[in-house]
């Protein structure tokens, strides 16, 4: 009988590395791929846990499609005033867009697995495959799924999603793999060691650095920024003013060029509108359908109800304030423990 040929993400971490261990361990005829995504990016440590588990390897160099769709994506948002996602970017685009469609096809693969803690379940009442948040609530990461389809869901295997961080090392050093106490790796990986955001953006896009006017929600000049990308929703620190109680950035104003401040109270937001909405079967629950959403990565999910509106957008209303809605982050729905779809932010209202 034909084993099931199963190509996996490899990057050369603990995560990846198990996970093809687990499946070689399953029976499944297992081949790692590895994403060349800029210049300078290690792609050693892949090829040699392919050997170590004597797999086969490719790299496939995607840097064209990478500067495209993830840093041009990054440096846009930054000038147009808001906050991007590039590994949201990335996981959409590259990663489970070009590279699951050229790594399936170069190895002739049924299947496509990751290293990420999330699950993937059989619905049967509904006749559809269903993400699930994975077993660790701390790893979880569902919230970066949510724009994948039923075609993309069907052929993905996410063997971690069962376990904890934990557990995913402990069962590294028992199955001898070297990559056991491997650090984690960073979220924005195409910034150079020692570097932020502000450094990337300051060495390839400085013109959009402009100077402007801090203001008060009524408008009134308290100060000067340094450019928006220098500030985000919720940040207190750096922002140079003195005042009696503290202040926070509340938005960003791309159009004037304009940081305005406010308390902490001016943060809270009990409706947003999103945009771009994306749901997992398809089609969304209803036109309104309650659910429970978060609107950032780190952030506890809340009660909230959908309505659809025009245009492909949603408003979301939360049954109690959220702190520091940002635009140009993702809103992500999700009904218990199950991945229901999800939207990028336009606007707090």
């Amino acid at each position: 009988m034909n084993r099931k040929k199963v190509v996996v993400a490899l990057s050369g971490g603990v995560d990846s590395t198990l996970t093809a261990r687990l499946l070689l361990d399953a029976g499944y005829d297992v081949a790692a791929a590895t994403m060349l995504l800029f210049d300078g990016q290690d792609t050693d440590s892949a090829a040699e846990m392919a050997d170590f588990l004597g797999i086969p390897h490719r790299v496939f160099d995607l840097r064209g499609a990478y500067r495209e769709e993830v840093l041009r994506y990054f440096v846009d948002a930054y000038a147009a005033g808001t906050t991007p996602n590039p590994c949201m970017a990335c996981d959409f685009h590259i990663k489970f867009g070009l590279f699951f469609d050229e790594a399936m096809a170069a190895f002739g693969a049924d299947h496509f697995s990751t290293g990420h803690y999330a699950r993937i379940l059989w619905d049967t009442a509904t006749g559809t495959y269903a993400v699930y948040r994975g077993i660790d609530t701390a790893k979880d990461q569902s919230y970066m799924m949510y724009r994948l389809t039923q075609e993309r869901i069907s052929r993905i295997l996410f063997p971690l999603g069962r376990m904890t961080k934990e557990e995913t090392r402990r069962l590294s050093r028992e199955k001898g793999l070297p990559t056991y106490d491997k650090a984690e790796s960073q979220d924005m990986c195409f910034l150079a060691a020692g570097d932020s955001y502000k450094d990337y953006l300051a060495r390839h896009a400085p013109k959009i650095f402009r100077p402007g006017d801090i203001v008060d929600r009524k408008g009134r000049v308290l100060g000067r920024h340094r450019g928006l990308p220098c500030y985000t929703i919720g940040q207190r620190k750096g922002l140079g003013l003195a005042a009696k109680t503290p202040l926070y950035v509340v938005a960003l104003d791309a159009k004037a060029n304009r940081v305005v401040v406010g308390a902490n109270d001016d943060l809270f937001r009990t409706r947003l509108l999103a945009g771009d909405l994306a749901f997992t079967d398809g089609t969304a629950p209803g036109e309104t359908f309650p659910c429970e959403a978060k609107i950032r990565y780190s952030a506890h999910t809340a009660a909230a109800t959908v309505t659809l509106q025009k245009y492909g957008r949603a408003r979301v209303d939360f049954a109690e304030p959220q702190r520091a809605v940002t635009p140009g982050q993702s809103v992500v729905f999700y009904d218990g423990d199950r991945l229901l779809g999800g939207g990028t932010i336009l606007r707090a209202l």
